[in-house]
């Protein structure tokens, strides 16, 4: 399944969804990251809150990834390269 997110409202629906999927109420998803119940609730409610590193070990735990594409599926049509940053501070 690929759900396109636009909005911080999305994500945290979809966050639910995944949990469920792998069938983890909110302390067990709590107790496979070392956080609290409250914490995961807090993270479904506010994901834009979080930071990017903690989204992408929410998303390992719930067996997902992030993907980033050109909107509207033009992948391949007309699109740039991703610029090189690999060394850089950025």
């Amino acid at each position: 399944m690929t759900t396109p997110i636009t909005t911080t409202g999305q994500l945290g629906p979809l966050l639910q969804h995944l949990r469920k999927r792998q069938g983890l109420s909110q302390a067990a998803l709590g107790r496979k990251l070392g956080l609290s119940q409250e914490r995961i609730s807090r993270i479904e409610g506010a994901p834009e809150k979080v930071t990017l590193d903690q989204l992408l070990t929410l998303l390992i735990a719930l067996d997902a990834e992030l993907q980033v594409a050109p909107r509207g599926g033009d992948a391949g049509r007309g699109a740039k390269p991703a610029p090189d940053h690999s060394g850089e501070n950025w």
